[in-house]
């Protein structure tokens, strides 16, 4: 069983911002996909971004080598990155990942995937004193990504199956040697990841008004949740609203995500969600 990256991505019309790392061969597929999209690629030959296939499908090419070079685009600017082995072949995959996640929006997500170091054919080669690996890999086991991914500042991470054997019986031979065999994790050879730099609740929050909106709305909330000036605070956050066209079940919301003492601040604001 076999399923690429791209397979993760739904086709869409919107004017979507992407940027694809080392992925020339998914350039023209990923325009069909995104007929409308705003579409930059990495890559450190410049034979590949002088490529005539690929200037016919209006991509702007950067040459660089992401893995020492720094990203030369703003930060939050790509709607979606799709850096196919990224984890796996940055020379420091920390950096890497941080880099990767300033360059998204807030409501971005990173579609990348990794070699399974719980692979049974890597274990079996292990166990007979081999290690078939070039010293510019790093491997991983899906605990390693998940804190590495968390500490790079990802929020919401889902793991799906790249490269996988029909055949069930190796994982089943080596989970009984005791080794832990989760969602087939012992006979999947690739992982795909889909990372989101918010969690869905706080992407969906952040899709309807502007940043410095959100900033305020957070400010006041903070200081009717913690008493200070919290009158005032529920007047502004009133006007704010007004102002802003900030709706009932939007507020709500975003009491529910930024407040700690949920329940105190909407006792507070029984006046403003009554108004919106």
């Amino acid at each position: 069983m076999r399923t690429e990256l791209l397979d993760l991505l739904a086709p869409s019309a919107e004017r979507l911002t992407i940027l694809v790392v080392d992925g020339s061969a998914y350039l023209a597929r990923l325009r069909e996909l995104y007929p409308n999209a705003e579409i930059h690629a990495v890559t450190p030959y410049v034979e590949v971004a002088e490529h005539e296939r690929l200037a016919a499908l209006g991509v702007h090419m950067h040459i660089l080598d992401w893995r020492r070079d720094p990203l030369p685009f703003a930060e939050e600017m790509f709607d979606r990155i799709i850096a196919e082995f990224a984890i796996e072949y940055a020379y420091e995959p920390y950096d890497s990942l941080i880099a990767l996640n300033r360059a998204l929006k807030e409501t971005g997500m990173l579609y990348t995937c990794y070699t399974n170091i719980r692979y049974h054919r890597v274990l079996a080669a292990l166990r007979d004193g081999e290690f078939r690996v070039r010293g510019d890999r790093h491997l991983y086991a899906k605990p390693e990504i998940v804190r590495l991914l968390n500490d790079t500042l990802y929020k919401e991470i889902h793991f799906f199956a790249g490269e996988r054997d029909d055949d069930l019986s190796a994982g089943t031979e080596w989970a009984a040697e005791g080794f832990a065999n989760v969602s087939d994790d012992l006979i999947t050879r690739t992982w795909l990841i889909q990372a989101s730099r918010s969690t869905a609740a706080a992407a969906n929050l952040k899709l309807f008004f502007s940043q410095e909106s959100r900033r305020m709305m957070a400010r006041l909330l903070h200081r009717i949740e913690y008493d200070i000036a919290a009158e005032h605070a529920v007047t502004e956050l009133r006007e704010l609203c007004m102002r802003e066209g900030i709706f009932y079940d939007y507020l709500s919301d975003f009491v529910a995500e930024v407040c700690v003492h949920e329940e105190r601040v909407r006792s507070l604001l029984t006046g403003v969600l009554a108004d919106i």
